[in-house]
């Protein structure tokens, strides 16, 4: 074959490959390569401080190579904080950072040097556990915290010195449970507050005094269900409210009275979904809206009308995949935002074409002048194939120059 006619066809072959190369980066942003403190086990959910740290929980006993039981704490530059080391002895499902306090909830019985069940409040400078102890008799799935209360979701049926079936709110200041008693009917997987109301999540089907199949919205003074009914047919992971609209995801099919597979957008106000159908093929953990763009984490390998491995970012919109895919092996589980920073937890050990171990942090992709860039760059292999190809080419018009 002639020497013009392979490396044409190694250029052509380029061109359709490139794009495939490049998929990995997008206008949501591009993987940090200075982050990167490698988690040994699960990450179940990441916080981020004001000052720009990092707390991360799970099921991990190693992190940046040292040992950090199921909770640590990352700095800015990616390096580990060696003076927070609460040392959980089981997992942990849920961190909320209020202040110089970080809340935690799981199934651990000691934590912060203290016997501490399931639940416990940590002195953000030293992770040693304050005197606030509600004392939860199983595990806490869900924090939230506004003012002095601090709401909790779970499989428990005791907690703050009351009877409290997997749902309570607990007074900030002293632990004890307060008279507000939904009394759910099994567990709680996610809880977010909004004003007056305290949006519910889980597997429950009676919630607040009537039957709410998997998700429910609570009156915050008395604990009573409001009429809000969007009635899922199966299990609610994660709520995210977002002025009108309560984005919700888990493994149901059905919710609001239409047909969503495991994510939808539903009228604050009516409970109904709206038009918004991103129709995931696997469960949805993890949702963030962030102005236009709702992040989301999950098992699932399409969404969007895309091709999406466990992570994606959808149009607030159409509900349609935008161009960022990173791509994750495996399950994410958590996704937090600081302006056009994600951050990202799970069970992946790559994503974004790299290696990182169950913690990534994507940062906005830089073009000339300090702008965001809004197209995708090539990855190193690209530009070692376009640089092997254009030697290949200047080669060969040597060598038929030479033939003349």
């Amino acid at each position: 074959m002639p020497v013009w006619s392979w490396v044409w066809r190694l250029m052509l072959a380029t061109l359709l490959v490139l794009p495939l190369m490049s998929r990995h980066a997008g206008a949501q942003g591009v993987l940090d390569a200075g982050f990167d403190p490698q988690a040994n086990g699960t990450v179940n959910e990441v916080v981020v401080q004001a000052d720009g740290k990092t707390i991360i929980v799970g099921a991990f006993s190693t992190v940046a190579g040292q040992a950090r039981n199921n909770i640590a704490r990352i700095n800015a530059d990616g390096s580990l904080d060696m003076g927070f080391n609460p040392d959980a002895n089981g997992i942990i499902q849920s961190v909320v950072i209020v202040g110089g306090t970080v809340y935690v909830g799981g199934a651990f019985t000691n934590i912060g040097g203290q016997v501490r069940n399931r639940i416990a409040a940590l002195d953000g400078a030293t992770g040693l556990a304050t005197a606030w102890n509600p004392n939860a008799n199983t595990t806490v799935n869900s924090i939230a915290v506004v003012g002095s209360t601090v709401y909790v979701g779970g499989a428990f049926t005791s907690i703050g010195g009351q009877a409290r079936n997997r749902i309570a709110a607990l007074d900030a200041a002293t632990g004890l449970a307060t008279a507000w008693n939904p009394n759910a009917n099994t567990f709680v997987n996610s809880i977010a507050v909004v004003g007056s109301t305290v949006y519910a999540g889980g597997a429950f089907t009676s919630i607040g005094g009537q039957t709410r199949n998997r998700i429910a919205a609570l009156d915050a003074a008395t604990g009573l269900a409001t009429a809000w009914d969007p009635n899922a047919n199966n299990g609610v992971n994660s709520i995210a409210a977002v002025g009108s609209t309560v984005y919700a995801g888990g493994v149901f099919s059905g919710i609001g009275g239409q047909t969503r597979n495991r994510i939808a957008a539903l009228d604050a106000a009516t409970g109904l979904a709206t038009a918004w159908d991103p129709n995931a093929n696997n469960a949805v953990n993890s949702i963030a809206a962030v102005g236009s763009t709702v992040y989301v984490g999950g098992a699932f390998t399409s969404i969007g009308g895309q091709p999406r491995n466990r992570i994606a970012a959808l149009d607030g919109t159409t509900g349609l995949a935008t161009s960022w895919d990173p791509d994750a092996n495996s399950a994410v589980n958590s996704i937090a935002t600081v302006g056009s920073t994600v951050y990202v937890g799970g069970a992946f050990t790559t994503i974004s074409g790299q290696a990182r171990n169950r913690i990534a942090r994507f940062a906005p992709a830089a073009a000339p002048g300090g702008t965001v860039a809004s197209v995708p760059t090539l990855s190193a292999g690209g530009l070692v194939l376009l640089a092997g190809l254009v030697a290949a080419f200047a080669l060969a018009v040597s060598r038929k120059g030479n033939q003349r």
